[in-house]
Parts: C-alpha cells; sequence; structure tokens
C-alpha cells in the first residue's frame, strides 16, 4: 500500500516537472533541423556571419519594410553561434525567417566550418503572430 502511495506521489511529481514553464516555452526555443548536404553553397570561410548570409541571407532588392540582420549570440573558443533574422518578408503568411547556425573553427585549414543549421518562422496569421515556430503558417 506504501509502496502505491509512492509511487502516485513519484509520478505526479514527474508530471509536474515536465508541465514548467521551461519545457512549454522550449518550443519557442526548436529549430527545424536544415540537412547541410542539401545546402547550396560553401559551408567554409573566414567569417561566420558572412557564410551566414551568403548561404541563407537574401541577395536581392525586397520591396517594403525588410530587414535582415546577424547577430552572434554564442561566442566560445573555436565555437560560434549566429542568428540571421529576416523580418517583413513580402509573402502573405510567412513575416519572417530566423536561421541559427553554428559553426566551428577547423585549425587544419585555418577557416570556419558551418556544422549545424536551423530555421523557425514568424506569421502573419494564426494564435500568436509575435511568436517562433517551426509549425506551418496558416
Amino acid at each position: 500500500m506504501k509502496l502505491s502511495i509512492l509511487a502516485v506521489i513519484l509520478s505526479s511529481s514527474l508530471l509536474f516537472i515536465g508541465c514548467t514553464s521551461q519545457t512549454m516555452n522550449s518550443k519557442e526555443d526548436a529549430y527545424q533541423a536544415i540537412n547541410l548536404a542539401e545546402v547550396d553553397g560553401e559551408l567554409t570561410g573566414d567569417d561566420p556571419e558572412a557564410i551566414a548570409l551568403s548561404l541563407f541571407g537574401n541577395q536581392e532588392p525586397v520591396e517594403g519594410n525588410f530587414s535582415q540582420e546577424t547577430k552572434v549570440i554564442e561566442k566560445d573558443g573555436f565555437n560560434q553561434t549566429i542568428l540571421l533574422t529576416q523580418m517583413n518578408l513580402p509573402d502573405d503568411s510567412v513575416k519572417g525567417l530566423r536561421y541559427q547556425l553554428k559553426f566551428e573553427f577547423d585549425q587544419s585549414v585555418g577557416q570556419w566550418r558551418l556544422q549545424e543549421v536551423g530555421r523557425q518562422q514568424s506569421c502573419y496569421r494564426g494564435n500568436s503572430p509575435d511568436n517562433w515556430t517551426v509549425e506551418p503558417c496558416p
């Protein structure tokens, strides 16, 4: 009897811990992985921000309030994470795209190499138009 009460208490505790705000917010922290084998362009270079822009940046002029910026969000020795954000896209459903690109410095060649990239989008319509998601925009 005591064992089954303990099991119920532990199960309830784990359920409660699993529903903390950190877990609920983790959806916004999730990125849809992009297969590097399918990326068209050079994955190595001297400047991670320049690599990010050449691979995923918009190279064409865009009408309206389009903006594009890169930001170093993590830099630790031989690792660097870049956030490329594009807002006010000329699309009726997708408001913005955000790419998180993780680079590693390859000492053997003296260049940065893209190791991982993921994408999120922000939608004009939907329940949370100011949030980032990996779900398709309505």
